[in-house]
């Protein structure tokens, strides 16, 4: 019983390690690599659900698992700022390709020889 109890504690420190991982890349741009990884958390995240149904927590590491929830929330909330405004930066990129495209479609139809 208490192996399982230090590996429920140790898999939310992996997963938290993982979250950590996950925040930095974003910050630095390395969109793919977070994408890679997250794949890694949400499996890890599925894991801890099940083992956590089946085994209970004396209260340090009851504590101790409330810390790192609270981190791991926190990470979620700058992650999903970071995906934020990533999605923003790729709507003005996607309008300004309209613009463009819509601005050259005018000049081509302006600059056509008349009857075509």
């Amino acid at each position: 019983m208490e192996k399982k109890r230090a590996l429920i504690i140790h898999g939310y420190e992996r997963a938290l390690s993982v979250s950590q991982e996950m925040l930095g890349h974003a910050g630095t741009g390395q969109w793919h690599k977070l994408i890679e990884l997250e794949h890694d958390y949400l499996c890890e995240i599925d894991r801890l659900r099940v083992r956590d149904e089946q085994i209970t927590l004396d209260s340090e590491r009851q504590a101790y698992k409330k810390k790192i929830l609270a981190q791991l929330l926190e990470n979620d909330q700058q992650l999903h700022l970071l995906l934020q405004q990533r999605l923003d930066e790729l709507s003005q990129l996607m309008e300004k390709s309209r613009v463009q495209q819509q601005v050259s479609r005018a000049y081509s139809a302006t600059s056509a020889p008349m009857g075509e």
